[in-house]
């Protein structure tokens, strides 16, 4: 089922809670590519979360007030942003491991994992769009896109495993590096269901 949104609040609070997923996967990112956490990083990203998780609380209780069809829209869109949300905790709790432990990456795994990264968080503002409006082009758009970066993750793991075969990566970064596409992967499956799908989340 395809639903339009357009109540105001339940909007505009989806809008909130993607533009701080953003915020957060960019912090995530930040630490990555750096290979540091800092002060500013656990202060951000704790704020951040706070934020949404009060956010999506209220976008759970706006749905609730609402009827219809556009309901169940909002229901199944909250439902699949806090997929989104707490995957995306998952990912940074990894980058954080990776930095606590000094595990280094490959240079390959690091190019690999910081174009995910990039095309990912460059993704979700169409991914907000197509949830409000359901414009066909935009849902095509983010299909295409989520595909083609699931893909890509998919293709990093095969490369990954002949890396680790050949000795030139050390298992407990292949770990971390392994949990991070997944991590990635199960993102990138609820941007699909939130293009206007309304697919029942993953447990």
């Amino acid at each position: 089922m395809q639903k339009k949104i357009v109540n105001t609040a339940a909007a505009k609070e989806m809008d909130q809670i993607v533009s701080l997923l953003g915020d957060l996967l960019k912090e995530i990112s930040s630490a990555f590519m750096n290979h540091r956490l800092s002060l500013k990083y656990r202060k951000a990203t704790d704020d951040i979360s706070g934020q949404i998780r009060k956010t999506l609380v209220s976008l759970s209780e706006t749905a609730s007030e609402m009827g219809g069809p556009e309901a169940l829209a909002v229901q199944s869109a909250t439902l699949n942003l806090s997929k989104v949300f707490y995957d995306t905790l998952h990912l940074g709790h990894q980058v954080e491991s990776k930095v606590k432990e000094k595990v280094m990456f490959s240079e390959e795994a690091v190019a690999e994992m910081s174009d995910l990264l990039r095309r990912t968080t460059d993704l979700l503002p169409h991914v907000a769009d197509v949830v409000r409006t359901c414009n066909p082009l935009i849902v095509e758009h983010v299909n295409k896109e989520a595909d083609e970066l699931r893909n890509s993750a998919a293709n990093s793991t095969v490369m990954h495993e002949a890396r680790l075969c050949k000795g030139q990566c050390h298992p407990k970064a292949s770990v971390i590096f392994m949990q991070m596409l997944q991590n990635l992967q199960d993102i990138l499956w609820h941007f699909k269901a939130l293009s206007c799908e309304q697919t029942v989340p993953k447990v």
